[in-house]
């Protein structure tokens, strides 16, 4: 078996991030690379609204990355491993590109070094004559393999050393394309992106000026018919940003990264020559290029396109691509197959795969593995999103760079064991067989309510093992409101008392809020309860977006129906008062039969598995508002805050039921808390209605999340909740018996 290799990934540029991290993700999952993110100083000064901060702080969260910034070449020398690959984003002799370059020259040649174009036209791959004149025509790389867009004829400034260099993979790009149905929900306009930092803005006249000039001409056009555009600032660029420009009132900034735009729900597309026209052509969405007036902006490499120049021109186009959108269409497509460039998402992930297994097989030299310093043994039910919110994702770091190990067992496999060896006895012995072979340092059971619970906690207690119980619920006193199949799952017999006898023989129990633990205690005094300020942690993955709120929703599985239907009435005078406004469900919940007279604007969104990939499908679905409703009952006064946690690391402001959980994340102006129908109304009506107010409180509220609920707090509380474990299981067991 190999042993596993390191994948490096250099950030120095903006939109580094963009091109690198498909490939990280292939890297850790596909692959199983440690992932290492190399971040120069600079990236902090580029990224001046924070965004791509917070997409490493994602890939960190998701990976399990370690994220290492550095000023020097020798600073990233020190974190390398001892063998792998190293991929950079931008790379060559530029000055702009000096510090990849550097850490290329004295990178361990156990590393393969790989450059990657990223851009249609790139420095030292495929220049425009602006990018000639900047930056000349010598451009070379320290890399050992350089991945290309296109075949080596179709590089016209690549220099004749580094041919042998070119493996030909295409653009990282469509490795992370939006390829699911859409919704049926168009955002009805188009899109216009500009990059107005690009060397070819250069080229005489006051390009600049003029490119803002015509889209506001087009805006105040657009305006006569009531439309809308989105107009998207450059990543690295931000022109319109830096510059305060003055944006149309029918046109809104959408300054998210290209991955989390889904270009299709666009209308057509209009930019400046930028890589960005190949992303809304592979969308399949009409296309121009924006040239200026008297022809100055070199769009040579985008020869055959549509063009437009005048503000009549754009709406012209902007016309027929709504009206006609298939000859563009047809003339794209033609445009891409001429380029000779892999756009299919298999073959592209085949081409960099290649990559990828060439790294597997350099040869490195034998070092011992590093012994994890705990072992955690996790027993549920199955792999559920409790564990996985509450312990797994905190731990993941930890985990990845292998201080701690953890291993689950869970109740279907045990009962798969005992009805493949046909009998309880036997089953036993597995288990004691299983818990010898993981010999971990601690056991800890997540909501476990299955069987030989007491066996596990007997092998702990012979191996002076600290037990611990965590819980989220009431899991003694779970409602038939929740439905009837939950209400007979969790009430049966053998799996009341097998949770009463878990928390009872436990070192400690661990449940997730001060409610819960006073529950806990009024059913057994005895018990030795603790909890923390953090049920789920998170990180913000989207900021809010500036401009009229769209739509809002709340994401939740069926047996949370009864909280909906009682802000139910609230949710159709909302949607009755704003007729531009849409609903959405997001889960296993069904769709209330009241809301279908609502048609197209109340939608359903279906349960997606894993909790990281849910995560980031609640992102993309660019909530304005998310509501948090929770009848009365004492089930739901022990409930955590979960949703505020993941509405606000999403960019969603909060509406949520006061008296229950929510009191404390959403004081402060964190978000809005409602008593009674009146109150839920107001408040979905005062942030619907005031675009600020909810771009401040998501503000104040991710403000909040980051000091507060921050993932680094709540690995810190489950390690401090593990080591309270450990001094009661000692005083448990009484001295160690070393005769």
């Amino acid at each position: 078996m190999l042993e596993q290799r390191t994948a490096v990934f250099i950030v120095n540029l903006i939109q580094d991030v963009n091109v690198l991290r498909p490939l990280m993700y292939m890297a850790s999952r596909d692959f199983g690379f440690r992932v290492l993110i190399l971040v120069s100083r600079k990236f902090g000064v580029r990224d001046l609204f924070g965004i791509w901060w917070a997409e490493l702080d994602i890939l960190q969260a998701d990976l399990g990355a370690r994220v290492e910034t550095v000023a020097t070449e020798w600073d990233a020398f020190r974190h390398l491993g001892d063998t792998g690959v190293i991929f950079a984003g931008s790379e060559s002799t530029l000055r702009e590109h000096a510090v990849s370059h550097s850490i290329f020259r004295c990178a361990p040649p156990t590393y393969l070094k790989v450059t990657l174009q990223h851009g249609f036209e790139c420095v030292g791959f495929r220049q425009s004559s602006a990018h000639d004149m900047a930056h000349g025509v010598k451009v070379s790389f320290g890399a050992d393999l350089l991945c290309a867009w296109q075949p080596v004829e179709y590089l016209t400034s690549l220099a004749g050393s580094q041919a042998p260099k070119v493996h030909v993979t295409g653009s990282t790009s469509v490795l992370q394309a939006f390829t699911g149905p859409l919704d049926g929900e168009d955002i009805g306009g188009g899109i216009v992106c500009e990059n107005l930092h690009s060397v070819r803005m250069q080229a005489g006249g006051d390009l600049k000026s003029e490119f803002v000039g015509v889209f506001s001409e087009f805006c105040r056009l657009l305006e006569a018919d009531s439309e809308t555009v989105v107009l998207r600032p450059h990543p690295g660029g931000q022109y319109v940003l830096k510059h305060d420009v003055v944006v149309p009132p029918n046109a809104r900034i959408n300054n998210a990264p290209t991955y989390r735009v889904d270009l299709r729900r666009f209308a057509f597309g209009i930019s400046a020559p930028s890589s960005v026209l190949v992303d809304m052509m592979l969308a399949d969405i009409p296309t121009a290029v924006w040239r200026d007036r008297e022809g100055g902006v070199d769009a040579g490499n985008y020869s055959g396109l549509t063009t437009v120049s005048s503000p009549r021109e754009w709406l012209e186009f902007a016309r027929e691509a709504r009206f006609a959108p298939q000859p563009f269409i047809d003339l794209q497509r033609s445009f891409l197959a001429r380029q000779q460039m892999p756009i299919e998402p298999r073959d592209v992930f085949a081409r960099f795969a290649e990559i990828f297994e060439a790294a597997q097989r350099l040869p490195a030299p034998r070092i011992a593995k590093p012994v994890p310093r705990s072992r955690y043994l996790f027993v549920a039910n199955a792999h559920l999103p409790t564990l996985q919110v509450c312990l797994e994702r905190p731990l993941a770091s930890l985990v990845n760079a292998g201080e701690i190990s953890t291993q689950l067992l869970a109740e279907v496999d045990l009962r798969q064991q005992e009805r493949v060896l046909g009998s309880a006895e036997a089953t036993v012995e597995w288990v004691d067989e299983c818990l010898n072979r993981a010999d971990p340092d601690v056991v800890i059971f997540s909501r476990y309510s299955g069987p030989f619970g007491p066996r596990i906690v007997a092998w702990a207690r012979r191996h002076r093992i600290p037990v611990i119980y965590q819980i989220d619920d009431d899991l003694l006193a779970v409602p038939a409101t929740l439905g009837e199949r939950k209400f007979a799952y969790h009430n049966a017999p053998e799996r009341l008392a097998a949770v009463r006898t878990l928390m009872a023989d436990a070192d400690l129990v661990y449940a997730s809020t001060e409610r819960l633990r006073q529950r806990l205690l009024g059913y057994d005094r005895a018990l030795s309860v603790v909890t923390g300020p953090i049920n789920c942690s998170g990180l913000v993955r989207r900021r809010a977006t500036p401009g009229k709120a769209r739509r809002f929703g709340y994401m939740a599985s069926a047996d949370h129906l009864p909280n909906l239907m009682m802000v139910l009435p609230a949710i159709v005078d909302i949607l009755d008062a704003h007729p531009e406004l849409s609903f959405e469900l997001f889960g296993s919940i069904p769709i209330p039969q009241e809301l279908a007279r609502f048609g197209e604007r109340v939608s359903k969104v279906e349960p997606v598995a894993g909790y990281e990939e849910f995560l980031r499908q609640l992102a993309q679905r660019e909530w304005d508002v998310g509501i948090c409703p929770l009848t009365p009952t004492d089930f739901n006064l022990t409930k955590s805050n979960n949703k505020w946690v993941e509405y606000t690391a999403s960019g969603i402001a909060v509406v949520a039921s006061s008296g229950m959980i929510y009191d404390e994340c959403c004081a402060d102006g964190c978000g809005i808390l409602a008593a009674d129908l009146e109150g839920w109304a107001a408040g979905l009506e005062s942030l619907i209605g005031d675009d600020s107010r909810r771009l401040s409180m998501v503000a104040r509220a991710q403000d909040r999340l980051e000091s507060e609920y921050g993932i680094a707090a709540h690995r810190a509380q489950i390690l401090d909740v593990v080591e309270m474990a450990r001094e009661r299981a000692a005083e448990r067991a009484g001295p160690a018996n070393d005769s």
